[in-house]
Parts: structure tokens; sequence; C-alpha cells
């Protein structure tokens, strides 16, 4: 069996895969909800049971990001030989098995900046407590800093910084999340001492990410009052919410856990020199 470049015919078949794990896949199957199978570049692997049935998948916008799921090693291996030979090494996430199978062929020559045991947390019960001060969501006039506090978050978590690396793209993508409603704030005193992201959104779930207080804001629970809030926001109309977070982070762990998040799958996150 050999990979293959899936196309829109292949949805329903991409779709059945990712729903044997729904929450594992929430980014996943929330970028198939919005965007066709020809808007990216999926890979897919079958099954071997001589039904059609798809084994492995891995999406990948070049350059930028490749997110796999293969419960199979063996058939994370084929897609891992596929990579290499059409696509340069960039950002790769997705379950920890699957990802050190693809990385181990297609990866093995890259410049690694962060390679991350990371874990996949959900949260379906609604955090107590009220609403903090200062929590709302962000507004145009707070681009510039939520801009700034993002690419320090990028720098210091992902090893790059996007806005050195482009200024007008990064600043463009923050617009877009604020005009969207996907980005919330905690401010205290006319400064944001807190900002996270609504990433995926769909009927199965939200995924958060982007957490970030400043270093001089540090240690004074802003992170857990604000992660609390926006939990309580998205579980009013979500049945659920997930996110990643680097096991060895435990200040975020213990943020996390905290809030209510129970611990899920282990992850992999590893970066290479040039991502966006």
């Amino acid at each position: 069996m050999r990979p293959r470049r899936l196309d829109p015919s292949d949805e329903p078949a991409i779709e059945e895969l990712l729903q044997t794990a729904p929450v594992l896949n929430l980014f996943l199957l929330g970028f198939l909800s919005v965007h066709p199978v020809d808007r990216a570049w999926w890979y897919g692997i079958d099954a071997g049971t001589g039904d059609g049935r798809l084994g492995g998948v891995v999406m990948i916008l070049p350059g930028r990001l490749a997110v796999p799921f293969c419960p199979v090693p063996e058939l994370a291996s084929a897609l891992g030989k596929t990579l290499r030979a059409l696509h340069r090494p960039c950002m790769l996430v997705g379950p920890r098995e699957a990802c050190d199978r693809i990385w181990a062929i297609w990866g093995r020559s890259a410049p690694t900046l962060r390679h991350y045991d990371q874990r996949l947390y959900v949260l379906e019960t609604r955090p107590p407590g009220t609403e903090p001060e200062g929590f709302r969501q962000a507004r145009a006039s707070d681009v510039p800093t939520v801009a700034a506090w993002s690419s320090a978050m990028t720098l210091e978590d992902l090893g790059f910084d996007p806005a050195e690396e482009s200024p007008t793209a990064h600043r463009t993508t923050v617009q877009d999340r604020v005009r969207a409603g996907r980005t919330w704030v905690l401010q205290r005193e006319g400064s944001i001492v807190f900002q996270i992201n609504v990433g995926t959104v769909s009927r199965r779930g939200c995924q958060v990410g982007g957490t970030y207080v400043p270093p001089a804001a540090r240690g004074r629970g802003y992170a857990s009052s604000g992660v609390a809030a926006t939990c309580r926001r998205l579980l009013a109309s979500h049945p659920r919410v997930t996110l990643h977070v680097n096991e060895a982070n435990l200040p975020a762990v213990r943020v996390y856990e905290k809030v209510g998040f129970v611990r899920s799958e282990p992850m992999r996150l590893i970066t290479v020199r040039g991502d966006p």
C-alpha cells in the first residue's frame, strides 16, 4: 500500500477515519468542515481492508504545518516517506507515535528548534466561579498589544518570532482573530495581563491556544481566572474545550488542571528553522 494524494471524492472516507477519535481530531474535523479537501494537501493510505477505507491521513499546509492521524504506526512511516519526497519539513503537530514515525523519515535531517512532549487536555464541565473584572473580548484598539504578546508567546514556546519573519502577515492574523471575536483578554489598570485565542470552533467543540501572561504579570492568578472565564463562555454553547500543552511547562499544566481540564492523549509538537 502506497500513500496517495486525496481529492474531494475522498472526503467521506477522511471524515469516517477522523470520527473514530473525534475529540483527538477536533482540529482536523474543524478544518475539513470549513476548507474543501483540495484547499490543502491531504495524503492518505488505505487500511488494507479491501473496502476503500483509509488507515491514516496527514493534512499539510506546505511550509507551515502538518497534522497526521494514523493509528497504525507502520502506515505513518509510509506517510513520512511520501512527505519526504514531496515537501520540505515544517511544523508537525499531532498524536505522538504517528508524528514520531513520520518525523523519523521526513525530518531526519531537519534543523529542529523545538521537540515537545505535548498532551491533549479536555474540559467538558463548566468551571465554577464568576467572570473576573476586566475580562472581555479583544477590541481593535488592543491589536498592537495583542500582536506584541502573541509574538512573544510564539518566540517563547516555539522558538521563532512571526512578527520578525513576516510583520504584515502576523498583524493581519491577529487583526482577523480580534475582528472575529476569537481573542479574549483580561485587563488590569489599563494593561492587558492575559490573553487567549479560540481556534477551532465546531459543533463538536472548541480548541484554544495562544495563552499568554506577560512576565511582569505572572504569579498573580491571571492565567487561571482568564482560562476559566473563557471556558465558561465557550461551554455555554459547545460540548467541550480542548487544548495542547507542553508537558514540561508545569505552571501551564497546573493552570489547566486547576480549571478542570482532564489529561488525555499524548501529542507531539516539532518546529524547525524556517517555520512561519
